[in-house]
């Protein structure tokens, strides 16, 4: 998103970054995600690809840090340019002080423009700081002379962030028309042409890191805002869920208790008829909640490999895991998780010196687990 529209908002993603794996049926060591912190990482498996996806917050933060550092080290890195050109093609050392004093003046301005439009931010007094720093670079020309038609690059940078389109574009074109009749007059060898170039390469080495920030932290936030959607939509289908399956169950044992009530005093045979019939509905709706808590809490299978190998490194006992070939379903039949349950608390009780090896198979189309512990 450019910084300069009017549809800029503030934002606080995530890129992603690949780590290769090992390729399937093969016996691997530990899983990557095992060296890492579980908070901080999110497996997306992709054996086709033979390539697994991880989102590290920590490293995105870091790459919207450095992408919002850059054009401010591109501001700081032109000053030093300019001071270094004024002497090379004016040996006046006024000229060179008067560089240093406009730039000083000008540069803090723009650098807080360009902070703001990396944080897509839409700056505070902007047309006031875009009219002081017009005044203060059109003053540099006849003081300067020829080198000082380079700041204007600075101007245009402004120009693009303060400005909304389609007036930021309309706006620059007016600048770098201006640039020729400037450049014919104080230029003892002019080259309108070669000096708009150089303007827009500058303004370009501005603006590029400043709109790539702006873009990571837009995409940081329509992510953050997706995962925030995804789990409201998740709460109301557990809600709507709930309220299908156990409210109803609870409003009817509510109102079969009340009418059990009613009965005692005058048939207490009927009475306890429906006392027997209600909990046999109290415990049919129990284990209707057990059931829907248990398909809430379903783990991934691919979540239980790694908390089995971090668990298992954790007591000192090295296990290797080998995958088959193909697609890992996302979920295991229980079997197979209790099975692997179980292999991981006989190693944890029992220890092992030698390094095991989980063994996870579908020969006939179901999934089988192997544990070898050569010890």
């Amino acid at each position: 998103m450019p910084a300069g529209s009017d549809t800029a908002l503030r934002a606080r993603p995530l890129p992603d970054v690949a780590v290769a794996t090992a390729p399937p049926g093969t016996v691997t060591g530990r899983d990557p995600a095992g060296d890492r912190h579980p908070a901080r990482l999110a497996w997306a498996p992709d054996t086709r690809g033979r390539r697994c996806t991880l989102t590290a917050p920590g490293h995105s933060d870091r790459m919207i840090r450095l992408a919002t550092a850059a054009p401010i080290a591109v501001l700081a890195a032109g000053l030093g340019v300019q001071l270094v050109l004024t002497p090379v093609y004016n040996s006046d050392l006024t000229n060179t002080l008067t560089t240093l004093v406009l730039m000083s003046c000008y540069l803090p301005m723009c650098g807080y423009l360009v902070w703001s439009a990396a944080h897509l931010r839409r700056p505070r007094h902007g047309g006031w700081i875009l009219a002081a720093m017009t005044v203060i670079i059109a003053a540099g020309v006849p003081l300067v002379g020829s080198e000082w038609q380079l700041a204007f690059a600075h101007l245009l940078v402004s120009t693009m962030i303060v400005l909304p389109r389609p007036w930021s574009i309309v706006a620059g074109g007016v600048l770098l028309a201006a640039l020729v009749p400037v450049d014919l007059l104080v230029n003892p060898r002019p080259n309108p042409i070669w000096t708009d170039l150089v303007v827009v390469q500058r303004t370009a080495a501005v603006l590029v890191p400043t709109w790539f920030a702006g873009a990571l932290r837009a995409l940081r936030a329509a992510r953050e805002d997706l995962a925030g959607r995804a789990v409201l939509r998740e709460r109301v289908r557990i809600d709507g869920e709930l309220a299908r399956t156990v409210g109803d169950s609870l409003d009817t044992i509510a109102r079969r208790g009340e009418a059990t009530a009613a009965l005692a005093g005058t048939d207490p045979e009927a009475a306890r008829r429906e006392l027997r019939a209600l909990v046999d509905g109290s415990r049919r709706t129990l284990a209707a909640a057990r059931r829907l808590v248990r398909s809430y809490q379903r783990v991934p299978l691919r979540a239980e490999l790694d908390t089995a190998l971090d668990l298992l490194a954790a007591a000192g006992v090295p296990a290797r895991l080998v995958l088959p070939a193909g697609d890992l379903p996302q979920y295991a039949d229980n079997e197979v998780r209790e099975a692997l349950r179980a292999a991981v608390d006989r190693l944890l009780r029992d220890g092992s010196t030698g390094t095991p090896v989980i063994t996870l198979g579908a020969p006939d189309g179901r999934l089988r687990l192997t544990v070898e512990d050569p010890a």
